[in-house]
């Protein structure tokens, strides 16, 4: 079975903000997709695992930009598993142009839960059924997120919808990233270089989540909190 996998994905307005930037929802979207079937073809799909009660939890995204693709043009996302952890697994993501040319280089964990019970399953117990690269993208691959005091600043709001559910019943992934960028609304001479996220705790339908973010020179550090206060991502944009 291949180590790798590779998509081609013709990019479409969509993909794009109000200014003709690649998005980060778009990004993380196809890093999603190619994942999902990469996933199905080395025997760790949705479909196979549901069956064991277990489902594939995105923990921590991160990717780099070193060149955005224009309007209406081709590119190749290629993702690979690193080696598991003893509860976590890595995934590398490569975008690159028609040419061959690197675009966008990324990197996720996720962990397995039993959806019953609602604990961890132990990477031991699911296997790949490919070989495993050592490469990565990223020499430090998760530092740790700067926390801030949001005391007095002025929340953005967002409330979760049916059509931002996955089928797993929550708030898909890449869907925070939306939630991100209506908050802080980037001007157009402002692109993205570096993005990453971590999801602590999950968002269901018809939930309220207030987003601070704060300013701290060349990047923005974002939190969303629950009704209740509670924490449900940290992330950083690098500009």
């Amino acid at each position: 079975m291949n180590e790798k996998y590779t998509k081609k994905f013709a990019l479409r307005i969509s993909d794009y903000d109000c200014y003709d930037h690649l998005t980060p929802h778009a990004i993380l979207d196809f890093f999603q997709d190619v994942a999902g079937e990469h996933a199905d073809m080395i025997g760790v799909g949705f479909n196979k695992m549901i069956k064991d009660d277990l489902i594939w939890v995105l923990v921590r995204t991160k990717y780099i930009v070193k060149k955005y693709p224009p309007l209406y043009s081709t590119v190749n996302v290629t993702t690979w598993p690193r080696e598991k952890g003893r509860l976590d697994f890595d995934r590398e993501y490569l975008i690159e142009d028609e040419n061959g040319e690197t675009l966008i280089e990324g990197l996720s964990k996720w962990v397995v839960v039993n959806v019953k019970t609602r604990r961890l399953a132990m990477s031991r117990n699911i296997n790949y059924e490919c070989e495993i690269l050592p490469h990565s993208n990223f020499e430090k691959e998760f530092p740790k997120l700067e926390d801030f005091d949001e005391t007095g600043l002025t929340p953005f709001i967002e409330k979760t919808t049916f059509s931002d559910l996955d089928h797993n019943g929550h708030v898909n992934n890449a869907n925070y990233a939306r939630y991100i960028l209506n908050a802080v609304q980037l001007s157009k001479e402002q692109t993205i270089n570096e993005f990453e996220i971590d999801h602590i705790k999950e968002l269901m339908p018809n939930s309220l989540i207030k987003i601070f973010f704060k300013d701290i020179g060349g990047a923005i550090i974002v939190k969303g909190l629950s009704e209740e206060g509670e924490l449900s991502f940290s992330a950083r944009v690098v500009l």
